[in-house]
């Protein structure tokens, strides 16, 4: 195990980072989304976007603060670590396997 590795298993950001994570995917759910649908969203909802930028923060931060405590990681190495966390996560919550989702306009069309 990499030196990072012991701090990222205690660290409380990385159990922020899959818990919101595990958020976008139950919404994700919610909306019927399938796992062709994360390409490019049918729709894209408030929540959604708020989650995104969550994970996006917690997973700067996990790699700022890992490197300052001089644990000298880089951005690939840190989503190698995620990867088998995150594949966790996606079996607990499947989503729709039809993938054929309509695109749904929430504004009104001129």
């Amino acid at each position: 195990m990499k030196p990072y590795e012991y701090f990222l298993n205690e660290y409380f950001i990385l159990r922020k980072l899959l818990e919101t994570y595990l958020e976008l995917r139950q919404h994700f759910q919610e909306l019927d989304f399938s796992e062709n649908d994360l390409e490019s969203p049918p729709t894209y909802t408030e929540k959604m976007m708020t989650l995104f930028r969550e994970f996006g923060e917690y997973k700067r931060t996990l790699l700022k603060d890992t490197n300052s405590y001089g644990l000298d990681m880089s951005e690939d190495e840190l989503s190698s670590y995620l990867t088998p966390l995150l594949k966790k996560i996606n079996k607990l919550t499947p989503l729709n396997n039809n993938g054929n989702n309509k695109r749904r306009n929430q504004w009104d069309e001129d």
